[in-house]
């Protein structure tokens, strides 16, 4: 695996299991970043610090991972949003890119599809 840059990323996801095997992930591969358990709370944590990257849960209860896309939208047309899921993305790629989605990964979260995401975004 080829090192990219080390990278500030934010994760929501309602799933504690999930946040932690991320902060997991992320760490191994040289990254730090902050976690979420929900859209409202990501949103807060985008207005009080920088990120690189955030990976965004698609279901969770507050404010959803489209809702959440949408809010991130309205403010930073640039920063890239990874959209994270069980369901396969693939066949409703086209409406995610529209609103706004860089990439996507699926559940449970993979070492080397999450570090060449990571290592194309960050280009």
């Amino acid at each position: 695996m080829t090192a990219c840059r080390a990278l500030r990323l934010l994760v929501a996801d309602d799933d504690p299991l999930q946040l932690r095997v991320a902060a997991r992930l992320l760490k191994s591969l040289g990254h730090s970043g902050a976690l979420a358990n929900h859209g409202e709370a990501a949103l807060a944590l985008l207005e009080r610090q920088v990120f690189d990257v955030v990976l965004l849960d698609l279901r969770m209860p507050v404010l959803d991972g489209v809702e959440t896309l949408c809010r991130i939208r309205l403010q930073d047309s640039r920063l890239p949003v990874v959209l994270v899921s069980g369901d396969d993305l693939s066949s409703a790629w086209d409406f995610y890119s529209r609103m706004g989605a860089n990439a996507c990964l699926m559940k449970p979260l993979a070492l080397d599809a999450l570090h060449q995401v990571l290592s194309r975004l960050s280009r």
